[in-house]
């Protein structure tokens, strides 16, 4: 559970170790408490981060500007 939502399951082996994937519904920037209960209360922290990216468009958006530019200088002064 994390922040009162169920974000995974496990099962433990032979020896009581468990491994649980952790999945969330909604992505919020933060540190969030993951409490896991098998009789005892386990509980972790998980950091999530938003990171944005510009897909690295700019660069090429500036190049195709420049080449559109150029041969409009070029063919209006023939």
């Amino acid at each position: 559970m994390s922040d009162g939502t169920e974000v995974g399951t496990a099962y433990t082996d032979s020896s009581g170790a468990f491994t649980a994937p952790v999945e969330f519904t909604r992505i919020e920037a933060g540190r969030h408490t993951v409490i896991a209960e098998c009789g005892v209360r386990l509980t972790g922290a998980v950091d999530q981060v938003v990171t944005r990216s510009s897909g690295g468009q700019t660069g090429t958006l500036v190049v195709l500007v420049f080449f559109v530019l150029a041969s409009i200088t070029v063919i209006r002064f023939r």
